[in-house]
């Protein structure tokens, strides 16, 4: 239907001699297919202009006609059959074309109406034998929400009249704070706001605990404006604000409310930003530490602040319960984990200059395949349908580094795209600028992927992401809770020195290395489902020269070497002055990725005996 309106528009543009003629014969059709057709039109229009190299010839009538009679044998699908740039073939193309007899009568329109009438008094009517469009979104079934779920697990209360607070006016709190204490003014719109926000009746109705917890959090924020970065008393003022923001979360809590709070002072622009972000709790899972239950809390953003977290997932004792970041999860899946699942799909390294490279290359493909094997085995009967779908999106993705390309000699700059689908808005803006052929690709790319249950295959891949990650926090949590640190392995003190200063504090440096190299070994050790995954997730630090430096590479490090010779390789250190030899390095981890799942947990277990002379603690999720 849409064809023949559009084909009908292009012949009175090819009589006109121009192609504003065209596009108001598409005015007066049906209303339900008028932006459908007009989008399919302009594409035409764009794919027929490079096609001729006729960019700037609408102004010569001739020029325009042809252009858009090889629109025309493109939209009726005869364009293959002939020369774009030859005239008389396209013109004589055109002539054997049927002619175009739209519907005058809004069929769409009636149809549409009719349907909703039958629908509306109980009567169904099939007006097309295609079936719609494939659903874009998942949501995994969970149990229903429950006060009891931060003691038994499931999902906490909502509360949409705290959740709205949280994203309106606390949050706009939070930006006046920031902007007060960057002006040393104090601002009597914040002033008013945490007036009226310490007085929230959805806070209050939920209590003196909270209230109380509340009230002292908003009093924290408001001296945190005033101290002075000199004062003595400002890392005073910092942990107290940190900690009225976590009392705020526990009170929460205690009420079983699904809603989470995390308090951080940065750097900001020369100066100090307090933040404050807040979440909604998805879910509370458990997993068993050694005989011990240990919380885990799922937690989605709320707030509209504009701060990104790269983190998968965090822990500290400030912090309070590990804790899962589901957006950068979800964002981690499809452009990362998903992806890897194209057959000979390389390990996507951050470092794109070493992925690039001979030696990248070939440990990158490596990698991509013991990940890929451990994946697609979990995934199960869904391994069709995930390896398929990552095929489409590695298509997909160089298909849209061909657009950036384009984009850019046009003057224009397109955002990274970081979801399952691209949307139709997206490919609707890029009309004009990026081939019809391309942008219907795309959108039958995204088509295909609704049609395989992209969403519920993306959430299987959360999940199990999303429990390794889990682990990960556990040890960190169990970690806290030790009355003393486990053992400063020696080759990790090798390369990092004593643990302490020479005024005997000890060096941030050092214990955060210490916690990563004994959560990513645990991770390891511990992951029953995707220990290839594990590995992987933590080597990946090693291989990328921007990583040099941070306490997850030299956790990498140590663990790939520790590994290497439990396997009676020849191991001699990968850091050299502060660099590592990843040539070296690959030798071993290389070996690693083709160890069976069970070998490779078993090694890695006689690793933690080795690093810290004591068995490692299970770490297991809770049916």
């Amino acid at each position: 239907m849409i064809r023949r309106h559009v084909l009908a528009a292009i012949a009175a543009g090819v009589a006109a001699g121009e192609d504003d003629a065209a596009r108001a014969a598409l005015a007066k059709i049906d209303p339900v297919l008028r932006r459908p057709a007009r989008r399919r039109l302009e594409r035409s229009l764009i794919d027929a202009a490079l096609a001729t190299n006729e960019y700037g010839g609408f102004h010569d009538k001739e020029a325009a006609r042809h252009v858009l009679r090889v629109a025309a044998l493109d939209v009726a699908r005869a364009s293959t059959r002939v020369a774009p740039t030859d005239r008389a073939q396209v013109h004589a193309a055109y002539a054997n074309l049927p002619a175009p007899r739209p519907m005058r009568a809004p069929i769409a329109t009636i149809v549409l109406a009719l349907s909703t009438l039958l629908v509306a008094g109980g009567t169904y009517l099939y007006v097309d034998s295609l079936p719609g469009k494939a659903r874009r979104a998942y949501a995994r079934p969970l149990p229903p929400p429950a006060a009891g779920a931060y003691k038994d697990g499931g999902v906490p209360l909502s509360d949409p009249a705290i959740e709205k607070l949280l994203v309106d006016d606390f949050t706009q709190l939070v930006v006046e704070s920031g902007e007060d204490r960057r002006s040393s003014f104090d601002n009597p719109e914040r002033k008013a706001r945490a007036a009226r926000l310490a007085d929230a009746p959805a806070i209050i109705a939920r209590g003196p605990m909270l209230t109380a917890a509340w009230r002292d959090m908003l009093a924290a924020l408001d001296r945190w404006v005033h101290e002075p970065l000199s004062s003595p008393e400002f890392e005073t003022v910092n942990r107290a604000l940190r900690t009225k923001v976590r009392t705020v979360s526990d009170q929460l809590a205690a009420a079983g409310i699904g809603y989470y709070l995390e308090g951080d002072v940065i750097n900001s622009g020369g100066g100090v930003a307090a933040v404050i972000y807040s979440y909604r709790v998805e879910e509370v899972v458990f997993v068993t530490v050694g005989n011990a239950p240990h919380r885990v809390l799922s937690l989605r953003r709320l707030d509209r602040l504009n701060l990104v977290k790269t983190l998968l997932g965090m822990q500290s004792a400030e912090l309070g319960d590990p804790v899962l970041l589901l957006d950068q999860i979800d964002e981690h899946v499809a452009t990362r984990v998903l992806p890897v699942l194209e057959p000979d799909a390389p390990f996507p390294f951050v470092d794109t200059e070493y992925l690039a490279s001979p030696e990248g290359k070939r440990v990158a493909t490596i990698a991509g395949e013991a990940v890929r094997r451990d994946l697609l085995v979990a995934l199960g009967a869904d391994a069709a349908r995930a390896t398929r779908i990552a095929t489409l999106l590695g298509e997909r993705a160089r298909m849209v580094e061909r657009w950036r390309d384009m984009l850019d000699r046009q003057g224009l700059v397109m955002s990274r795209t970081r979801e399952l689908f691209l949307g139709d808005d997206l490919i609707a803006s890029l009309e004009g600028k990026i081939p019809a052929s391309q942008l219907d690709r795309a959108s039958a790319i995204d088509d295909e992927i609704a049609s395989l249950e992209g969403p519920r295959i993306a959430s299987r891949c959360h999940q199990l992401v999303a429990a390794t990650i889990r682990r990960h926090e556990a040890q960190h949590g169990l970690d806290d809770q030790r009355d003393s640190m486990l053992r400063y392995p020696p080759a990790l003190e090798e390369q990092l020195g004593p643990a302490n200063d020479r005024n005997d504090v000890p060096r941030r440096a050092v214990e955060r290395a210490r916690h990563e190299l004994a959560a990513y070994t645990s991770q390891l050790a511990n992951d029953p489902l995707t220990p290839q995954f594990s590995l992987w997730n933590v080597a990946q630090f090693a291989f990328a020269r921007p990583s040099w430096g941070t306490p997850e590479s030299y956790a990498a490090v140590i663990l790939i070497e520790a590994l290497g010779k439990r396997l009676g390789l020849d191991v001699d250190p990968a850091i050299h002055s502060g660099a590592i030899d990843r040539e070296r390095l690959a030798v071993i981890a290389t070996q690693l990725a083709a160890l069976p799942a069970d070998r490779l947990r078993a090694i890695t277990r006689e690793v933690w005996l080795e690093l810290y002379g004591e068995p490692l603690v299970p770490i297991v999720d809770r049916p």
